[in-house]
């Protein structure tokens, strides 16, 4: 038996390095993921996923590979927020498909009964539609702000 994964595919108007940018940097992810990601970016590091106004660690993850602008690999640990699961494996892969980015996010290595799967089954296609937005438009999707007001943020 297979274990499970989530696998979601984005086109998004906006050059490889811009896209990879968005993803590795913290004054973009605040905007659309409303987080604020920070890391040294080499294999090895931490990643951390912190609240937008710094306060408090979100969720965190150590960086496993990584090829700029390409691909990144990195761990996916939400033990910070309370859930008891060992860390899942996030894979981001991105390439030039006729003058877009076509970006490809693989989550995976959950255990079977998995309670962080149903999670990011719903926030993975959210964050991603509002990072496309902001990249395309320069704003994010409203749906950032309400997901954040929802979690008490």
């Amino acid at each position: 038996m297979t274990k499970p994964e989530f696998v979601y595919v984005i086109y998004i108007e906006a050059p490889q390095q811009r896209v990879w940018d968005a993803l590795t940097t913290g004054e973009d992810t605040v905007h659309f993921w409303s987080r604020y990601v920070q890391s040294d970016w080499q294999p090895g590091a931490r990643v951390e996923f912190l609240r937008a106004d710094k306060s408090k660690l979100s969720h965190d993850g150590e960086v496993l590979e990584i090829d700029p602008p390409n691909r990144l690999v990195m761990t996916f640990d939400v033990s910070a927020e309370g859930m008891r699961e060992p860390p899942s494996r996030v894979t981001y892969e991105l390439s030039h498909q006729h003058g877009a980015t076509k970006l490809t996010v693989t989550h995976d290595q959950f255990p079977p009964d998995s309670q962080v799967l149903p999670a990011i089954s719903g926030g993975w296609p959210q964050i991603l539609s509002s990072m496309k937005s902001y990249l395309e438009r320069g704003a994010a999707m409203g749906i950032t702000d309400a997901m954040r007001k929802a979690r008490g943020e």
